[in-house]
Protein backbone atom coordinates (compact mmCIF):
# COMPACT_ATOMS: atom_id res chain seq x y z
CA UNK A 1 0.00 0.00 0.00
CA UNK A 2 2.45 2.39 1.03
CA UNK A 3 4.49 1.53 -2.51
CA UNK A 4 1.37 1.93 -4.09
CA UNK A 5 0.74 5.75 -2.81
CA UNK A 6 4.57 6.60 -3.48
CA UNK A 7 4.38 5.16 -7.22
CA UNK A 8 0.96 7.62 -7.06
CA UNK A 9 2.97 10.99 -5.70
CA UNK A 10 5.85 10.60 -7.91
CA UNK A 11 3.33 10.41 -10.71
CA UNK A 12 1.55 14.15 -9.79
CA UNK A 13 4.87 15.10 -9.14
CA UNK A 14 5.77 14.98 -12.53
CA UNK A 15 2.52 16.39 -13.80
CA UNK A 16 3.14 19.03 -11.89
CA UNK A 17 6.74 19.68 -13.23
CA UNK A 18 4.88 19.18 -17.05
CA UNK A 19 2.49 21.65 -16.53
CA UNK A 20 4.81 24.29 -15.14
CA UNK A 21 7.53 23.69 -18.43
CA UNK A 22 4.59 24.46 -20.84
CA UNK A 23 3.28 27.26 -19.31
CA UNK A 24 6.55 29.45 -19.99
CA UNK A 25 6.19 29.74 -23.72
CA UNK A 26 3.10 31.27 -23.03
CA UNK A 27 4.27 33.77 -20.79
CA UNK A 28 6.93 35.00 -23.07
CA UNK A 29 4.11 34.81 -25.87
CA UNK A 30 2.27 37.31 -24.25
CA UNK A 31 5.08 39.43 -23.58
CA UNK A 32 6.70 39.85 -26.51
CA UNK A 33 2.81 40.76 -27.89
CA UNK A 34 2.64 43.40 -25.07
CA UNK A 35 5.68 44.63 -26.42
CA UNK A 36 4.98 44.38 -29.85
CA UNK A 37 2.12 46.33 -29.06
CA UNK A 38 3.74 49.35 -27.22
CA UNK A 39 6.03 50.21 -29.42
CA UNK A 40 3.74 49.40 -32.66
CA UNK A 41 1.85 52.83 -32.22
CA UNK A 42 5.43 54.79 -31.71
CA UNK A 43 7.42 53.50 -35.01
CA UNK A 44 3.99 54.38 -36.51
CA UNK A 45 3.91 58.06 -35.45
CA UNK A 46 7.75 58.59 -35.65
CA UNK A 47 7.16 57.72 -39.56
CA UNK A 48 4.38 59.65 -40.12
CA UNK A 49 6.47 62.89 -38.47
CA UNK A 50 9.44 61.84 -40.77
CA UNK A 51 7.01 62.23 -43.55
CA UNK A 52 5.71 65.35 -42.70
CA UNK A 53 8.84 66.67 -42.09
CA UNK A 54 9.86 65.29 -45.70
CA UNK A 55 7.05 66.22 -47.26
CA UNK A 56 6.86 69.83 -45.85
CA UNK A 57 6.28 72.14 -49.06
CA UNK A 58 9.62 74.76 -49.54
CA UNK A 59 8.43 78.37 -49.27
CA UNK A 60 8.17 80.09 -52.68
CA UNK A 61 10.64 82.09 -54.47
CA UNK A 62 8.51 84.73 -54.45
CA UNK A 63 7.56 85.03 -51.31
CA UNK A 64 11.31 84.66 -49.88
CA UNK A 65 12.54 87.68 -51.94
CA UNK A 66 9.41 89.90 -51.27
CA UNK A 67 10.43 88.86 -47.09
CA UNK A 68 14.30 89.76 -47.89
CA UNK A 69 12.99 93.14 -49.67
CA UNK A 70 10.60 93.82 -46.54
CA UNK A 71 13.52 93.05 -43.98
CA UNK A 72 16.52 95.02 -45.73
CA UNK A 73 15.14 97.85 -47.64
CA UNK A 74 16.12 100.79 -46.11
CA UNK A 75 12.84 102.53 -44.90
CA UNK A 76 13.77 106.25 -45.32
CA UNK A 77 15.29 105.58 -48.90
CA UNK A 78 13.71 102.50 -50.26
CA UNK A 79 17.46 101.49 -51.02
CA UNK A 80 19.46 97.93 -50.25
CA UNK A 81 22.26 99.02 -48.93
CA UNK A 82 25.48 96.89 -49.13
CA UNK A 83 28.89 97.68 -48.44
CA UNK A 84 32.54 96.26 -50.47
CA UNK A 85 36.02 96.79 -49.99
CA UNK A 86 38.11 99.67 -51.20
CA UNK A 87 39.87 97.00 -54.03
CA UNK A 88 36.96 97.06 -56.71
CA UNK A 89 37.89 93.10 -56.91
CA UNK A 90 35.58 92.72 -54.37
CA UNK A 91 32.60 94.35 -56.53
CA UNK A 92 31.64 91.37 -58.37
CA UNK A 93 28.14 89.75 -59.82
CA UNK A 94 29.00 86.85 -57.80
CA UNK A 95 29.79 88.58 -54.32
CA UNK A 96 26.57 90.78 -55.30
CA UNK A 97 24.65 87.45 -55.39
CA UNK A 98 26.03 85.88 -52.42
CA UNK A 99 25.65 88.90 -50.08
CA UNK A 100 21.89 88.91 -50.79
CA UNK A 101 21.23 85.08 -50.96
CA UNK A 102 23.00 84.78 -47.65
CA UNK A 103 20.53 87.69 -46.31
CA UNK A 104 17.56 86.32 -47.50
CA UNK A 105 18.25 82.78 -46.53
CA UNK A 106 18.42 81.50 -50.05
CA UNK A 107 20.00 77.94 -51.12
CA UNK A 108 22.52 78.22 -53.76
CA UNK A 109 20.69 76.60 -56.12
CA UNK A 110 19.10 80.12 -56.59
CA UNK A 111 20.69 82.01 -58.93
CA UNK A 112 20.67 85.80 -58.74
CA UNK A 113 21.58 87.63 -61.68
CA UNK A 114 21.57 91.18 -63.16
CA UNK A 115 21.95 91.97 -66.12
CA UNK A 116 24.90 92.23 -67.97
CA UNK A 117 25.12 96.02 -69.04
CA UNK A 118 23.25 97.16 -65.87
CA UNK A 119 26.09 95.66 -63.83
CA UNK A 120 28.49 97.54 -66.47
CA UNK A 121 26.91 100.78 -65.75
CA UNK A 122 26.82 99.59 -61.73
CA UNK A 123 30.82 98.88 -61.91
CA UNK A 124 31.42 102.00 -63.32
CA UNK A 125 29.89 103.93 -60.74
CA UNK A 126 31.32 102.24 -58.41
CA UNK A 127 34.86 102.54 -59.69
CA UNK A 128 34.21 106.36 -60.18
CA UNK A 129 33.66 106.97 -56.70
CA UNK A 130 36.20 106.99 -54.58
CA UNK A 131 37.09 105.42 -51.53
CA UNK A 132 34.63 106.29 -48.94
CA UNK A 133 36.20 106.45 -46.41
CA UNK A 134 35.41 105.42 -42.34
CA UNK A 135 32.78 107.68 -41.25
CA UNK A 136 29.00 107.13 -40.94
CA UNK A 137 27.04 108.49 -44.14
CA UNK A 138 30.27 108.26 -46.55
CA UNK A 139 31.00 106.96 -50.12
CA UNK A 140 27.24 105.72 -50.73
CA UNK A 141 26.69 105.45 -54.34
CA UNK A 142 23.08 105.21 -55.84
CA UNK A 143 22.38 104.19 -59.03
CA UNK A 144 19.30 103.65 -60.67
CA UNK A 145 17.38 100.92 -59.99
CA UNK A 146 18.12 97.68 -62.32
CA UNK A 147 15.85 94.76 -62.56
CA UNK A 148 17.26 91.72 -60.61
CA UNK A 149 16.27 87.67 -61.88
CA UNK A 150 16.16 85.66 -59.25
CA UNK A 151 15.64 81.51 -60.98
CA UNK A 152 15.49 78.75 -58.44
CA UNK A 153 17.19 76.10 -60.80
CA UNK A 154 15.56 72.85 -58.74
CA UNK A 155 12.03 74.39 -59.28
CA UNK A 156 12.14 75.94 -62.10
CA UNK A 157 10.69 79.33 -60.18
CA UNK A 158 11.68 82.99 -61.51
CA UNK A 159 11.42 86.29 -59.88
CA UNK A 160 12.34 89.66 -61.52
CA UNK A 161 12.53 92.66 -58.86
CA UNK A 162 13.28 95.99 -59.61
CA UNK A 163 15.84 96.66 -57.00
CA UNK A 164 17.42 100.39 -55.85
CA UNK A 165 20.74 99.62 -54.45
CA UNK A 166 22.61 101.91 -52.32
CA UNK A 167 26.50 100.38 -52.62
CA UNK A 168 29.01 101.65 -49.95
CA UNK A 169 32.96 101.53 -51.36
CA UNK A 170 34.72 102.14 -47.89
CA UNK A 171 35.60 98.77 -46.24
CA UNK A 172 39.61 98.98 -45.90
CA UNK A 173 40.73 95.31 -46.40
CA UNK A 174 39.71 92.66 -47.07
CA UNK A 175 40.29 90.87 -44.25
CA UNK A 176 37.02 92.15 -43.48
CA UNK A 177 33.92 90.66 -44.98
CA UNK A 178 36.70 89.57 -48.02
CA UNK A 179 32.88 89.92 -50.36
CA UNK A 180 30.96 92.57 -48.98
CA UNK A 181 28.49 92.65 -46.35
CA UNK A 182 24.65 94.32 -45.98
CA UNK A 183 25.02 97.23 -44.43
CA UNK A 184 22.86 100.28 -42.57
CA UNK A 185 21.28 103.44 -43.76
CA UNK A 186 23.37 106.44 -42.89
CA UNK A 187 19.92 107.63 -40.28
CA UNK A 188 20.24 103.37 -38.85
CA UNK A 189 23.61 103.95 -37.91
CA UNK A 190 25.00 103.57 -34.17
CA UNK A 191 24.39 107.29 -32.83
CA UNK A 192 27.53 106.93 -29.89
CA UNK A 193 29.75 105.73 -32.53
CA UNK A 194 28.64 108.64 -35.21
CA UNK A 195 29.31 111.08 -31.97
CA UNK A 196 33.14 109.65 -31.14
CA UNK A 197 34.08 109.92 -34.99
CA UNK A 198 35.49 112.98 -34.27
CA UNK A 199 37.89 111.69 -32.10
CA UNK A 200 38.99 109.17 -33.70
CA UNK A 201 39.66 111.44 -36.36
CA UNK A 202 42.24 112.86 -34.25
CA UNK A 203 44.85 110.41 -34.41
CA UNK A 204 44.18 109.91 -38.81
CA UNK A 205 47.23 110.19 -41.07
CA UNK A 206 46.98 112.39 -44.31
CA UNK A 207 50.37 112.67 -47.28
CA UNK A 208 50.97 115.79 -45.02
CA UNK A 209 51.27 114.02 -41.81
CA UNK A 210 51.93 110.30 -42.78
CA UNK A 211 52.93 109.58 -38.98
CA UNK A 212 50.60 109.64 -35.77
CA UNK A 213 52.92 110.63 -33.05
CA UNK A 214 50.97 111.68 -30.31
CA UNK A 215 51.01 108.00 -29.56
CA UNK A 216 53.72 107.19 -26.54
CA UNK A 217 52.33 103.47 -25.55
CA UNK A 218 53.46 99.75 -26.28
CA UNK A 219 53.16 98.73 -29.77
CA UNK A 220 50.93 95.31 -29.25
CA UNK A 221 47.46 95.01 -30.27
CA UNK A 222 46.44 94.94 -26.46
CA UNK A 223 48.00 98.55 -25.49
CA UNK A 224 46.19 99.89 -29.08
CA UNK A 225 42.69 98.43 -28.89
CA UNK A 226 43.57 99.92 -24.83
CA UNK A 227 44.67 102.90 -26.32
CA UNK A 228 41.47 103.92 -28.51
CA UNK A 229 39.14 102.65 -26.59
CA UNK A 230 40.12 105.17 -24.34
CA UNK A 231 40.21 108.03 -27.04
CA UNK A 232 36.85 106.94 -28.17
CA UNK A 233 34.95 106.70 -24.88
CA UNK A 234 33.93 102.91 -26.48
CA UNK A 235 34.65 100.54 -23.43
CA UNK A 236 31.93 98.57 -23.59
CA UNK A 237 33.21 95.40 -25.20
CA UNK A 238 30.04 93.63 -25.39
CA UNK A 239 28.49 96.81 -27.20
CA UNK A 240 31.43 97.76 -29.20
CA UNK A 241 34.05 95.36 -31.11
CA UNK A 242 37.45 96.58 -32.02
CA UNK A 243 39.59 94.96 -34.88
CA UNK A 244 43.12 96.81 -35.71
CA UNK A 245 42.76 95.78 -39.63
CA UNK A 246 46.50 95.40 -40.97
CA UNK A 247 48.39 96.00 -37.56
CA UNK A 248 51.95 94.14 -36.96
CA UNK A 249 53.47 94.62 -34.27
CA UNK A 250 56.90 93.75 -36.19
CA UNK A 251 56.15 96.51 -38.36
CA UNK A 252 56.23 100.04 -36.49
CA UNK A 253 55.09 102.83 -38.77
CA UNK A 254 53.13 101.31 -41.46
CA UNK A 255 49.48 102.32 -41.90
CA UNK A 256 46.71 100.15 -40.11
CA UNK A 257 42.94 101.12 -39.32
CA UNK A 258 41.63 100.81 -35.67
CA UNK A 259 37.71 100.53 -36.50
CA UNK A 260 35.01 99.96 -34.26
CA UNK A 261 31.58 98.39 -35.07
CA UNK A 262 28.73 97.92 -33.50
CA UNK A 263 27.48 94.16 -31.84
CA UNK A 264 24.23 95.67 -31.84
CA UNK A 265 23.41 95.99 -35.73
CA UNK A 266 20.42 94.09 -36.69
CA UNK A 267 20.16 91.57 -38.80
CA UNK A 268 23.58 90.88 -39.84
CA UNK A 269 24.20 94.44 -40.51
CA UNK A 270 27.72 95.86 -40.54
CA UNK A 271 27.63 99.21 -38.82
CA UNK A 272 31.33 100.62 -38.04
CA UNK A 273 33.56 103.45 -37.60
CA UNK A 274 37.25 103.55 -38.46
CA UNK A 275 40.34 105.71 -39.90
CA UNK A 276 43.45 104.81 -41.00
CA UNK A 277 46.75 105.93 -39.27
CA UNK A 278 50.37 104.89 -38.73
CA UNK A 279 51.93 104.88 -35.31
Amino acid sequence: MKKLFAIILAALMLLALASCGAGKPAESEKTSDKETEATAPATEEATESETEKETEPAVPLEEAVEAFLDKYLCVTHGKLDIMFNYAGASFTQENIAAVIREAAGLGEDVEIKIGDDDFEGLFEGYQGSGDGGGGVGVGFVWPAPVVVTFTNSSTGETVEKKISFSFRKCLPSSEIWPKGVMGTCPEDADETMKNVYPQLKTVEISEENPTFTGYTGEYTAEAIEAYFRELTGLSDGDAYGFVAVGFDPETKGESFFPLFFSKNAPDGRFDAVWVETAF
